[in-house]
């Protein structure tokens, strides 16, 4: 049985990350199994030498990541490409922190470094495959659309009342998987950061009256009431104008969706010091508690979505909208109680 004293030892040779470590000098004091694998060096090689000369980093120099962190105290986390000793670049993922004694004494720093190359191919590879969706399931769904306004106009001749009654079916699916086209890129593309909020000063009270407007024939067709709540003062919001609108949309559209005919959809908004509070409130048949902690989740459907279609990518995009602008959501609900969606949106823009 080895001696206690040879865990911490035993403990950074096993681990599967890369791990350096250097003097207040940034000599190199010890390398792990793992870092010889990345940098092709062996340990008794790189110990003495400047770091610099062992890790080849793109960040040596000005923006050190071991000399920001023992200089500053703080853990430094960067991307940076490697080159190992066969003149090899390798995308990492590094992580530096200063090594102190118990009584806070400078002894030099700590770095651990991984591999992400796999990663980044993956990322390459999902955001190819968004522009060939955009391109190559788009397309024939729009042609497909405007043929069939073509036959509804007659331009290509009268329809009968069992032809017009199955074009119209069509064109209502086609709108429908438009619509899961449009959700899916969007839910991709924002979980990619190909869209990020473009920010302006927006009126809180004109945004959320416009999209209670774009819901108001849904809520008309199904005999609910939209009611909005706001303060008296003007509220002015750093935040994109469309995304904001798009997840009140998707909000008041799911509230709609679930709420039973002559019920009521409220929309409140809160100031609440350095940010508002947006909040959705239905009178539908409620959530599930096992459900609340999985609805903004990539297609997740809850118990109590019933008949009501969808993939469950409304949330998700809402959440990774309010993601985007520094803000929180959450549900509240109790099973044929309603529900309420809030989020939260900070006055100003994150720094």
């Amino acid at each position: 049985m080895p001696d206690i004293g040879d865990w911490p030892h035993f403990i950074i040779q096993s681990l599967p990350d890369g791990i350096i470590t250097v003097d207040g000098q940034l000599r190199v004091t010890d390398l792990n199994r793992a870092g010889e694998r990345l940098i092709g060096f062996a340990r008794g090689e790189a110990m003495g030498k400047y770091c610099g000369e062992v890790l080849r980093s793109s960040l040596c120099g000005q923006e050190c990541p071991l000399k920001t962190a023992m200089n500053s105290g703080e853990v430094v986390t960067r991307e940076a490409i490697l080159q190992n000793c066969q003149g090899q670049k390798i995308e990492v993922m590094l992580a530096a922190a200063a090594l102190r004694d118990d009584q806070g004494n400078l002894l030099g720093g700590v770095e651990s470094f991984r591999d992400i190359g796999l990663f980044k191919r993956m990322e390459n590879e999902r955001r190819q495959l968004v522009g060939m969706f955009a391109h190559d399931l788009k397309t024939p769904v729009v042609a497909a659309a405007g043929l069939l306004r073509r036959l509804t106009q007659g331009k290509v001749g009268e329809l009968g009342e069992a032809q017009a009654a199955y074009v119209e079916t069509i064109t209502r699916e086609i709108g429908r998987l438009e619509k899961l086209i449009n959700n899916f890129l969007d839910y991709v593309r924002l979980d990619l950061h190909l869209i990020t909020p473009l920010l302006s000063a927006i009126q809180v009270e004109e945004a959320c009256q416009e999209s209670v407007s774009q819901i108001q024939p849904l809520a008309d067709a199904k005999g609910v009431t939209l009611q909005t709540e706001f303060p008296p003062e003007p509220l002015v919001l750093q935040a994109d104008p469309l995304l904001l609108q798009r997840a009140l949309s998707n909000l008041l559209e799911n509230a709609v969706k679930y709420s039973p005919p002559g019920s009521l959809v409220s929309l409140e908004v809160r100031a609440l010091g350095a940010e508002f509070q947006f909040s959705v409130q239905d009178q539908g048949p409620g959530i599930a508690l096992q459900d609340q902690a999985h609805l903004f989740e990539l297609l997740y459907r809850g118990q109590t979505a019933g008949v009501e279609s969808g993939l469950g990518l409304g949330l998700a995009i809402v959440k990774r909208i309010i993601d985007a602008h520094g803000g929180r959501i959450w549900v509240d609900s109790q099973e044929g109680r309603g529900a309420t969606f809030s989020f939260t949106l900070p006055r100003l823009a994150p720094p």
